[in-house]
């Protein structure tokens, strides 16, 4: 079985499990990875802060007890001097290193907590990747990567403060929770910019790959991966990504060159065009990229 199938088989279980997929995304930096011995790593680890976490303890005392272990004891910690390497986004490696980043790092304290019916949810805030820890005693925000916990109401000033500017954050989380998805998405997306940032496109490409396993429905990934591929001179590949953008964008017109309307919704007086059908910015730039691309494949033929 290849890596992308692997990852896919994973995907489709949907055992809330975002380590293991984390850990199959670890197989592109080491392909030979045994992603068994880290799940039991993850369970080892599980059992040694539960032997060191206090009995008893709720609410906030017991939010910083598990940072107090996890940060303090076993120095799981942000890479600070090394924050854009891609091994800050494999989880395997973060085991191996203990440094990383925020989201790999709250992926770690999410898999122990939930090890020990301990309940977190990521939070993907604006800037910075944090957990939501709730118990009977209330709810409090943990930041794995600097080792700190935040009362909920003290969110925003505490972001204010880190990055130097004004940031509002709704005291509901309700949007910035991440479910499993999200999360892996997020982590592939983190390093997707690393990789690009480096010019490793085949590297960046492959990337995609596996982010549109997990959003097909998100034009955005088709067009990235579309515009990687004719970067890399793969204009046939190139061309059928940019059709699924303009497809999942309802707008196939604009791909095919047909100048009339088409139509996204049936009424019961009939049929109801699109409301905009020229192209935006955006979709301007891609459209000159496929005419150089259909250009390059003609002169191929």
């Amino acid at each position: 079985m290849d890596l992308l199938t692997e990852f896919s088989t994973a995907l489709q279980a949907d055992n809330d499990r975002p380590e293991q997929l984390a850990l199959l995304v670890g197989k592109l930096a080491d392909p030979g990875l045994d992603v068994k011995s880290y799940v039991r790593r993850l369970d080892e680890l599980a059992d040694q802060v539960e032997q060191r976490l206090p009995v008893g303890a709720l609410g906030r005392a017991r939010a910083e007890s598990l940072i107090a272990v996890l940060h303090g004891e076993f120095e799981f910690s942000g890479n600070v001097e090394s924050y854009y390497e891609p091994s800050n986004s494999f989880l395997h490696r973060v085991l191996d290193s203990r440094l990383g980043l925020p989201i790999t790092l709250s992926l770690l304290y999410m898999a122990v907590g939930r090890r020990l019916g301990i309940n977190l949810t990521g939070l993907g805030l604006p800037g910075h990747f944090m957990l939501e820890y709730r118990d009977t005693n209330g709810k409090w925000i943990l930041d794995p990567f600097h080792g700190k916990v935040v009362a909920a109401e003290e969110l925003s000033y505490y972001l204010s403060q880190m990055f130097q500017q004004s940031i509002r954050i709704s005291v509901s989380l309700d949007q910035y929770r991440t479910d499993s998805r999200a999360l892996v998405l997020r982590i592939l997306n983190n390093l997707r910019t690393v990789y690009i940032s480096q010019h490793r496109l085949e590297d960046a490409l492959t990337v995609l790959n596996y982010m549109v396993l997990v959003d097909p429905e998100e034009s955005n990934l088709w067009r990235d991966r579309g515009m990687l591929h004719y970067g890399l001179k793969h204009l046939l590949a190139a061309e059928s990504d940019l059709r699924r953008y303009f497809l999942r964008r309802n707008r196939l017109h604009l791909f095919t060159g047909e100048a009339e309307k088409t139509y996204s919704s049936v009424t019961p007086g009939g049929w109801i065009p699109d409301a905009e059908q020229n192209p935006t910015q955006e979709e301007q730039r891609v459209l000159v990229a496929l005419k150089q691309i259909r250009e390059g494949i003609r002169r191929l033929n």
